[in-house]
């Protein structure tokens, strides 16, 4: 009895592997992004002191539309910034955004 069931359960396992086979070769592969978009993200520089919210929002890392228009928000009441670090002052953005960022911004 015990062998039967053992043996039983083996070829259930077997048989829905087999069946799920078919599944996941027909999964097209998904494609890599290409290596010039990658390259002209990386290499856009986005202006601190002239860029609108939105530009903001989708070109930094971690920075989404509220973090965005608060930055917008700092240089409206405290004029052009004059360094980087200055985005510390904004409440949400912390020294790993900050250094996310580094190489994505400019004054």
């Amino acid at each position: 009895m015990k062998n039967t069931l053992k043996t039983l359960l083996a070829s259930t396992v077997i048989t829905l592997g087999l069946l799920g086979m078919p599944a996941l070769a027909a999964e097209p592969a998904k494609p890599a992004a290409p290596v010039a978009a990658v390259e002209q993200t990386a290499s856009t520089r986005i202006s601190l002191n002239s860029a609108d919210a939105d530009t903001l929002s989708k070109h930094l890392v971690g920075i989404g539309p509220a973090k965005a228009a608060a930055i917008v928000q700092w240089r409206d009441t405290n004029g052009r910034f004059t360094s980087v670090e200055q985005l510390l002052e904004i409440k949400g953005i912390g020294e790993a955004t900050l250094n996310k960022n580094r190489a994505r911004v400019t004054l």
